[in-house]
């Protein structure tokens, strides 16, 4: 390395250090994608030979190290990966076509969606530059499934999986359309929750006051994500959805580099397959409707309440619970039989 080039790295590393915001090189990061960044806006620094970038905090100087940032996806068609294709194919492709009948199971993976997003947000903000590995990290999110399925198919999951699925589907429709857009679709970060925070909103909604449209909309909506996402699986791999949903949920600072700082790009092909996927949600939901016109839950068991709101169903269930009272019977005396027919006899109209 030449005098003058160590002299250049030596005053970045220095500027870096005393937190001169002057000395952010734009070149290396684009300022719209660093908006996206809600904690910090680490300095990246680039040797002039571009074999070496380094993080640092800008409120203190220190280096953030950088993990790979794979999110417990694998690599191309790695087990991590292929465990991940067959679980949105299995869960996604029942509730696309017949959710609608299949009760118990349909709050199951209502519940179980809802912990996999959550316990696999959790882990990937959290974990340090070394991380987990994708095998393991993979193995905790579909655990956090199986678990919750099973509190999702007993009775005391019942309406929890049901409110579930309403907020997924809604989710899953607002996530779509963030991810149309390169860089997302509003440059502020925050802008983006917010959609879908409404679209969360709206799928309670449906639920809660009128439940079959609620549950055929949302069953149709978080099944085409899930199998939109496995078709661009096998044709992008990571390069698609999946660093999408990295980009929009991922902020830990240990993945600044390969999330923020690569940004998000979707091809051509992914954004055709989000279209056609949020295009195919009212077809199915439709379908759906119109073939399986039998109550969500079946009647030979539970009476029917598919039209009922959500409120009405709990009253329902709290009725299932009582128990019943037998009918009083009363034996007439022959006093209280004549008593009655005087008075019929006597009665004035």
């Amino acid at each position: 390395m030449t005098t003058p080039t160590r002299l250049l790295v030596a005053l970045a590393l220095a500027n870096t250090a005393a937190c001169f915001p002057a000395v952010y090189p734009t070149n290396d990061i684009d300022g719209s994608v660093a908006e996206h960044w809600k904690r910090v806006e680490p300095v990246v620094v680039t040797s002039p030979d571009g074999t070496n970038t380094t993080v640092f905090n800008p409120a203190n100087g220190q280096v953030i190290a950088q993990g790979s940032a794979t999110d417990g996806g694998g690599v191309d068609f790695s087990v991590p990966a292929l465990i991940w294709l067959a679980f949105v194919f299995a869960v996604g492709a029942p509730l696309a076509l017949v959710g609608i009948r299949l009760w118990r199971v349909t709050t199951g993976a209502g519940v179980g969606l809802a912990a996999t997003v959550c316990v696999w947000a959790a882990f990937v903000n959290t974990v340090s530059a070394e991380g987990l590995s994708d095998l393991v990290l993979t193995v905790i999110a579909v655990g956090a499934f199986v678990v919750g399925f099973l509190i999702g198919v007993l009775n005391i999951g019942r309406l929890v999986g049901i409110l579930l699925l309403g907020g997924l589907g809604g989710a899953s429709f607002g996530v779509r359309i963030i991810l149309l857009r390169p860089g997302l679709l509003i440059p502020l970060y925050v802008g983006n929750w917010l959609v879908i925070t409404v679209f969360i909103i709206l799928g309670l909604g449906a639920i809660v006051y009128r439940q079959r449209f609620g549950l055929v909309s949302s069953c149709a909506a978080v099944g085409t994500f899930l199998v939109g996402l496995g078709v661009d699986l096998i044709l992008n791999k990571q390069s698609g959805m999946s660093i999408g949903l990295r980009f929009l949920f991922d902020r830990n600072s240990a993945h600044y580099l390969a999330i923020v700082h690569q940004g998000y790009h979707p091809p051509v092909v992914t954004q055709i397959i989000l279209g056609a996927s949020l295009g195919a949600i009212p077809v199915l939901a439709f379908a759906q409707h119109k073939i399986f016109s039998a109550p969500f839950r079946p009647k030979s068991k539970e009476p029917e309440f598919d039209t009922a709101s959500v409120s009405e169903e709990q009253v329902a269930l709290n009725h299932e619970k009582e128990p019943e009272k037998e009918p009083e019977t009363r034996i007439a005396t022959p006093a209280t039989s004549k008593r009655s027919l005087l008075g019929s006899r006597f009665s004035t109209s």
